[in-house]
């Protein structure tokens, strides 16, 4: 039978490729054939259009996405007032805590005002922390380093056009912690395996220098809570597809520009077609599933490539 686990790590060193639903499931899909081959990596594949392996993008550990809800009655406000309600307004993450608490009765206004007391109780805490405790929390930040080219024939740097930028989040203390929450039904010891292998290679871009590595696993089954329950609209946490079973959507786009992995990173075509997806937090009716799919023809001269565009989602009722 299918479970939903959630897989917390700790990153111990730089990411220069996004923690992605997509690529985790492609990096996934690399340590598996490395294990155990192509024949059973491609037996696997066959067997998700009837069991499908549903896996979200990584997020600061007890953070989710902010549901895309209706918009807010328009109230007369000060300009005080407007300030924050902008502020509030660009957070993308929220509380898990706080969407468990406001679940069965979401709404944008209730989440506002949520949003605000927690606000100023973070506030609070901040104001009251020594030097120690604001640097066990951490910091994060998306460092943009400048590179030049390198000429593979003189050894010199190019006069024109040699300049590029590499983007890396870099992050310390607690906020090093992240959650993925995976819906399968792998055996947990399969699961656990592919994460680890994974972890000790590095994910995604730059991981032979070091990037992407991460540590301290902890697979902890979710039997209730977060997804309990089936209430009537859903609210992703994949960048996934949208299909025609995803009723009364909200959502936001984003063009994924994905490349091959593993030992055809660096063939005479790595790049895969782009792809337009929905960000994570996007709701819709909570009807008949599973919503997104695993996407084929993704690249131009690879038909057996896929990719992950399935949506694992968590349910709650809207409020009139």
């Amino acid at each position: 039978m299918p479970a939903t686990y959630r897989i917390r790590f700790r990153l111990a060193s730089p990411l220069a490729t996004p923690l992605h639903s997509g690529t985790l499931f492609g990096n996934l899909c690399w340590a598996w054939r490395y294990l155990h081959g192509e024949a059973s990596l491609g037996q696997w594949l066959c067997s998700l259009a009837d069991d499908p392996f549903l896996i979200s993008d990584g997020f600061p550990a007890d953070l989710l996405p902010r549901p895309l809800l209706k918009p807010a009655r328009v109230q007369a406000m000060t300009l005080e007032q407007i300030q924050v309600h902008k502020k509030l307004r660009k957070r993308k993450l929220i509380p898990r805590s706080v969407f468990e608490e406001l679940r069965d009765g979401m709404s944008e206004e209730a989440l506002q005002q949520r949003l605000a007391r927690l606000e100023e109780e973070e506030k609070k805490k901040l104001a009251h922390m020594t030097p120690h405790e604001r640097e066990r929390l951490g910091r994060e930040e998306w460092v943009r380093t400048p590179h030049n080219r390198i000429h593979r024939i003189t050894g010199r740097t190019p006069e024109e056009g040699g300049l590029f930028f590499t983007e890396e989040f870099w992050v310390t203390g607690l906020r090093q912690y992240r959650d993925v929450y995976v819906h399968t039904s792998l055996p947990l010891a399969k699961l656990e395996e592919l994460f680890r292998q994974v972890a000790r290679w590095g994910y995604g871009k730059d991981a032979t220098w070091g990037r992407g590595r991460f540590d301290g696993l902890e697979f902890t089954p979710e039997a209730g809570g977060l997804f309990d329950g089936r209430l009537p609209r859903a609210m992703s946490l994949s960048h996934g597809s949208l299909t025609s079973n995803m009723g009364q959507a909200r959502y936001q786009l984003e063009t994924h520009y994905g490349r091959l992995g593993g030992v055809y990173a660096s063939s005479a075509s790595p790049f895969k077609f782009p792809l337009l997806l929905t960000k994570p937090g996007a709701t819709f009716e909570a009807g008949p599933g599973p919503f997104g799919e695993l996407l084929h023809d993704v690249h131009p001269a690879m038909p057996a490539v896929r990719h992950n565009a399935w949506h694992l989602y968590v349910t709650y009722r809207e409020a009139d």
